[in-house]
C-alpha cells in the first residue's frame, strides 16, 4: 500500500512506501505519535515521525511515549529506530499485528489508558483476543481515567462490535503511579459502522468516586457536591458509588460521571489536586456533564478524538459539542494515511462522518 497523494500539510511522501510525519503538527504533543503508530500498524505503512512533541516544554519522547512505541512494536513485530527517551525522531516499520498476552510497566505515573489508546485501534483491526497488563497511572491529568474508559468509551466501542473490559488491581495517581490494570480485548472479524445518534432523554447517570489512602469522608464530600451541582431533574437519575482503598502504591482521588439514554453515553471527570477542595472536584465533574448534555451531541468532547480511528476503519457518524485540538490532530493524522475520508462539519455541533470501511 502506498502513501498516496499529499492529504494534509503536515506530511510529504518520502517514497511510495513510507510516510514522514511532522510531530509538531496539530496540538504538537503525544497524540500525533500515538495515532500515527496505530495507523501504521493497521495499514502496514512504514513511518517516520520527526519533531516529536516539539511544542512541549521538554520535547522528544518521554517515558510515556516510549512505552507506547515499545508496546506497539511488540504487538506487530516492528523494526524501530530512535527508541530512546528524548528522541525527536523515530522510525517504525510494522510487521503483522498479533493478538496475545502482553505485559508492560511504564515505570512512571504515565497513563495506562493512553497506552491502551495507542494499541487498541490496531488490535481492533484484526480478529482475535488479547490480554494486556499494564502498570502506571490509572487516574492522572491530561488522560482518560480507567473509569471513563469502562463507563463511556468501551460502551461506545461496543456499537461497532469491539468488546473491551478492564480489571483494576490498584489505582495509580501522580506522581508515584504504580497502578495496575488488566485489559481484555475481543475484536470481531469486521467492525460494524460506528453510527451514534445524539443523546435523547437522559435515563440514568452513573458515577464513581475512587479514593486511595485518604479518609473516605473526602470521597463523600466529592460525591455530595457532584449531586448537589446537578439540576434536580438530573439529580433524580443519579447514583454515585464510592470505591475506597485504604492503602495503595499512591494517594489520590477522582470522580467520573456518565449519562446514558440507553443508546449512547456522555461522560465527564475531575481529579483531586493539592489545594483543590473536595467540593470543587465534584462540582467540576457535574457542571461539565451538564454542559455535555446541553450540547445535544452524541459523544462528549473527550470521546470524539478517541473514536476517530474507529470511524476511519468502520465508517459511520457522530456529533460532538466542539472541535478539540486532539480531535483536529487525529483528523489530520487519519488523512495522512487514508486521504480525506473523514468529513468534519463545524456548525452548532461538530459532525464527523465517514463512508470508508477497511
Amino acid at each position: 500500500m502506498s502513501a498516496g497523494p499529499r492529504a494534509a500539510r503536515w506530511w510529504w511522501p518520502l517514497s511510495d512506501d513510507i510516510l514522514i510525519i511532522d510531530g509538531s503538527g496539530g496540538e504538537g504533543g503525544g497524540q500525533v505519535l500515538r495515532t500515527s503508530l496505530a495507523l501504521s500498524a493497521m495499514t502496514g505503512i512504514p513511518l517516520e515521525v520527526e519533531n516529536i512533541r516539539a511544542n512541549r516544554p521538554k520535547p522528544g519522547l518521554a517515558r510515556q511515549h516510549l512505552a507506547g512505541l515499545e508496546l506497539m512494536g511488540r504487538l506487530c513485530g516492528a523494526r524501530i529506530s530512535g527508541g530512546q527517551v528524548g528522541s525527536a525522531t523515530i522510525e517504525f516499520v510494522p510487521g503483522k499485528i498479533r493478538h496475545g498476552e502482553y505485559k508492560f510497566d511504564i515505570g512512571t505515573a504515565g497513563s495506562v489508558t493512553l497506552l491502551l489508546q495507542t494499541v487498541l485501534p490496531a488490535l481492533a483491526s484484526v480478529q482475535g483476543c488479547s490480554i494486556i497488563s499494564l502498570i502506571g497511572g490509572t487516574d492522572v491529568k491530561w488522560a482518560p481515567s480507567i473509569d471513563y474508559c469502562t463507563m463511556v468509551l468501551f460502551p461506545l466501542l461496543e456499537r461497532c462490535g469491539l468488546e473491551c473490559s478492564i480489571e483494576t488491581g490498584a489505582r495509580g495517581y501522580y506522581p508515584k503511579g504504580g497502578g495496575s490494570i488488566t485489559a481484555k480485548i475481543n475484536s470481531p472479524n469486521r467492525l460494524k459502522p460506528l453510527a451514534i445518534e445524539p443523546l435523547a432523554e437522559p435515563r440514568v447517570i452513573r458515577g464513581r468516586v475512587n479514593i486511595t489512602d485518604l479518609p473516605v469522608k473526602i470521597a463523600e464530600r466529592v460525591r455530595d457536591s457532584a449531586l448537589n451541582a446537578l439540576p434536580e431533574n438530573l439529580r433524580k437519575l443519579a447514583h454515585i458509588e464510592i470505591e475506597h482503598r485504604e492503602t495503595g502504591p499512591s494517594q489520590g482521588i477522582g470522580i467520573v460521571l456518565a449519562v446514558s439514554d440507553g443508546r449512547t453515553f456522555l461522560g465527564s471527570s475531575s481529579l483531586g489536586e493539592r489545594g483543590k477542595p473536595a467540593v470543587a472536584v465534584g462540582q467540576e465533574a457535574a457542571r461539565n456533564l451538564v454542559a455535555e448534555i446541553d450540547s445535544k451531541a452524541s459523544v462528549d468532547m473527550h470521546a470524539s478524538d478517541q473514536l476517530l480511528p474507529y470511524l476511519a476503519m468502520a465508517g459511520g457518524y457522530f456529533t460532538a459539542g466542539e472541535l478539540t485540538g486532539h480531535a483536529e490532530t487525529n483528523v489530520g493524522t487519519v488523512e495522512k494515511f487514508f486521504g480525506d475520508i473523514i468529513r468534519v462539519e463545524n456548525g452548532t455541533l461538530v459532525r464527523y462522518s465517514s463512508e470508508r470501511r477497511m
